[in-house]
């Protein structure tokens, strides 16, 4: 796509999640398909209709997570929590998670059904989110969702596991309909991810690409904090501090967030919404030296016991070193796209 601009317009979207939005790959694609409408909706345009600036779309953190329920609704409806509603999918395909336990032997039948699932995971994303990108020419930030690392390369729609170790994985992909950055998370929240049984990523599985708009990077969920909020958390990394040294201008971030209305279960840690303005993005962003923006993506509503309520919003660190909201959801109870146009970052600037 021709745009020859000196602005970006950045979106972080705020979809209302439903599990029957996952009842099919055709149903996935449906919903983000609409939403991803309402962003083109929103963009400036020349006399011809053409978009006049490139355009970056970030959806929120495990978007994709529950895509390992497709086909099975109906079983997993009742349950009241997503281990519960994991352990009914277990059963329901038995084979597959019996091959993938032949295949890989992890120490979990968490893991088997990761594995076993990933191909239908992976082809439902891509499939999404890469006819987005292309048909509505955006630079799309695909949110995460749980997948091994795959045997096949970064540009394939096709998968097949390499392990079934599993990471929070995020994928992103260009205008032209290309998968061109997979970030896994380097952070694992405490006793929820690792619950999962969740692998790690590494500093290293945090990419920087670089774009007609600057240099882009992706940190998911508690990837955006400075510090961890255990003493038992040895390998934390500061994620946004490593990537600031990798002169980022803007950041990615797929997040979700927990509200009060559904409290995490006794002895479970989870980031709260005070926490993340006293040490998350918003209060990283004056110290450090190369981030200009941050695209910080929620999704609220309910799914398997929790309630989702944070708003996503858009912020900019400005040329006094003070960090301004450009953009945010007006409540943290209803869907919203969040949109702010502005300057593409000079390296080095402000």
């Amino acid at each position: 796509m021709d745009t020859t601009t000196d602005l970006v317009e950045l979106f972080a979207l705020q979809p209302r999640v439903s599990l029957e939005d996952y009842a099919s790959p055709a149903a996935f694609a449906a919903r983000h398909r609409a939403l991803a409408a309402k962003v083109d909706a929103l963009r400036a345009r020349d006399a011809s209709g053409q978009p006049r600036s490139p355009a970056l779309v970030v959806w929120p953190e495990s978007v994709g997570a529950p895509l390992l329920f497709l086909d099975h609704v109906p079983r997993v409806r009742r349950s009241t929590s997503l281990q519960g509603a994991l352990k009914r999918v277990v059963r329901a395909e038995a084979w597959g998670v019996w091959k993938a336990w032949g295949d890989f032997r992890p120490p979990s039948l968490t893991e088997c059904l990761y594995a076993a699932r990933a191909p239908l995971v992976h082809r439902a994303l891509w499939d999404t989110f890469s006819g987005i990108a292309r048909d509505f020419g955006l630079w799309v930030v695909a949110g995460s969702a749980l997948l091994p690392a795959g045997r096949r390369g970064e540009g394939s729609p096709h998968f097949e596991p390499f392990s079934a170790r599993t990471y929070n994985t995020s994928y992103t992909f260009s205008p032209e309909g290309n998968r061109v950055a997979t970030a896994r998370k380097a952070n694992l929240v405490p006793s929820w991810e690792n619950g999962l049984h969740l692998s790690p990523g590494r500093p290293e599985d945090l990419p920087v690409l670089q774009t007609p708009f600057g240099k882009l990077a992706t940190l998911i969920g508690y990837d955006g904090f400075a510090q961890p909020h255990t003493r038992d958390e040895p390998w934390f990394v500061p994620c946004a501090q490593y990537l600031d040294a990798m002169r980022v201008d803007i950041l990615a971030h797929p997040d979700i967030h927990t509200g009060p209305g559904a409290p995490p279960p006794q002895g479970e840690v989870r980031p709260d919404a005070e926490r993340w303005q006293q040490e998350g993005l918003p209060a990283q962003l004056r110290t450090l030296q190369n981030v200009r923006y941050v695209v910080s993506a929620q999704q609220v509503g309910s799914l398997f016991g929790d309630t989702f309520t944070a708003t996503s919003h858009i912020l900019e660190r400005t040329a006094s070193g003070d960090v301004r909201v450009l953009a945010q959801a007006q409540t943290t109870q209803e869907e919203d796209v969040v949109h702010a146009t502005v300057p593409i970052p000079e390296q080095g600037t402000p």
